[in-house]
């Protein structure tokens, strides 16, 4: 897969995106996570230490889904459990779907942040797109991975300090949450503002043609590709539907 057009994984994440929004059943969903997952070895974007040091962060959160969907959910047949604590097949369905939509939507996104702008300015430049376009999505994209590294710095920094927020009340731990926060969203305006006056002094919103370095073109894969992903796609749409 690294031999395709970028715009190729462009529409793969958006297809992603897509199955996970617009399908319901728990089997569906797990095929199309599969499917995420082996794009994403195919791509060689799947680092399988982190993306498993990250699934059992994401553990707590998914068993939190879980347990609110059976507590407020009481529909369909009883699985166990009695009264407050009643367990029914629909909450349980419904809180897996759940799980699964949240971890293919992680998967697209980690396709896509594989993406360099070069991708993304190939992809738009593909489809007759603003340049402009091209870099807000590719920003757009980056900041969350940014801040994350972000926070795991100013966390280091504190300790570094002596200061361990997970041993402070509740209070304390909050005014330091705000101004890391703060901190952050300082530093991140002050850096999109460096970014733009950067791409002007490279003449970015410059009129005329652009020369590149590297030509990107669509091939035979590509085709092919596009070919099998819209045969998928309809055969999941026959499948489903019956």
């Amino acid at each position: 897969m690294n031999k395709l057009h970028p715009l190729s994984l462009l529409v793969l994440a958006l297809w992603f995106s897509s199955a996970a929004l617009a399908l319901n059943a728990p089997l569906w969903l797990l095929g199309v996570w599969l499917l995420s997952l082996l794009a994403a070895w195919l791509s060689r974007s799947l680092d399988l230490k982190l993306w498993l040091r990250q699934l059992i962060r994401l553990l707590p959160l998914l068993a939190v889904i879980l347990m609110i969907q059976a507590l407020f959910v009481k529909q369909g047949r009883l699985l166990g459990g009695q009264g407050w604590y009643a367990v029914h097949a629909v909450a349980l369905s419904n809180g897996i779907a759940f799980c699964l939509r949240l971890l293919i939507l992680l998967g697209s996104a980690r396709l896509m942040l594989r993406l360099e702008f070069e991708d993304y300015e190939a992809a738009f430049a593909g489809l007759r797109l603003p340049e402009e376009l091209g870099f807000m999505v590719f920003y757009t994209v980056r900041i969350l991975p940014m801040l994350n590294r972000r926070l795991g710095h100013n966390r280091l920094l504190l300790r570094l300090r002596g200061l361990d927020w997970r041993k402070l009340p509740l209070r304390a731990r909050l005014l330091v949450y705000q101004r890391v926060a703060l901190a952050l969203l300082a530093e991140m305006l002050t850096r999109s503002g460096i970014q733009a006056i950067a791409l002007e002094l490279r003449g970015f919103r410059s009129p005329g043609p652009r020369s590149r370095l590297q030509q990107r073109s669509f091939g035979l894969g590509d085709l092919v590709f596009l070919m099998s992903l819209i045969a998928l796609t309809v055969s999941l749409l026959i499948l489903y539907s019956r």
